[in-house]
């Protein structure tokens, strides 16, 4: 892929890992925390830790942010910007119902109508 900019590759780098990585990670983490008979505290921890990874793996906060605030405008921008990250967010999203107290394995299996 061609970049106008450093700032752009690192964009592109920085999703690919947050989105592989971090993403499949998040759904891993939210069925091991299923596991346990009260998954809602390790659903806060994985939470916190993969936050914090996350956050870390940013170079340069304030210009990303710029650039993403130009470059992804409006609905269309936005649905663009959530669809990069698509993993990440169905992960995180897991995580925080679980950690929530709205996703559990009995809900899963009522939904699935295997109980």
């Amino acid at each position: 892929m061609i970049y106008l900019n450093n700032d752009e590759a690192n964009q592109e780098k920085y999703f690919s890992f947050i989105n592989d990585v971090v993403g499949i990670l998040a759904i891993t983490l939210s069925a091991t925390a299923l596991q346990f008979k009260h998954p809602q505290p390790f659903a806060y921890f994985f939470i916190f830790v993969l936050f914090l990874w996350t956050v870390s793996k940013i170079k340069n906060y304030s210009a990303f942010a710029r650039i993403n605030r130009k470059k992804y405008k409006g609905f269309i921008g936005g649905s663009f910007l959530i669809w990069k990250m698509k993993i990440y967010l169905l992960g995180f999203i897991s995580l925080t119902l679980i950690a929530s107290g709205h996703l559990s394995t009995e809900s899963i299996y009522t939904v699935l109508n295997l109980k």
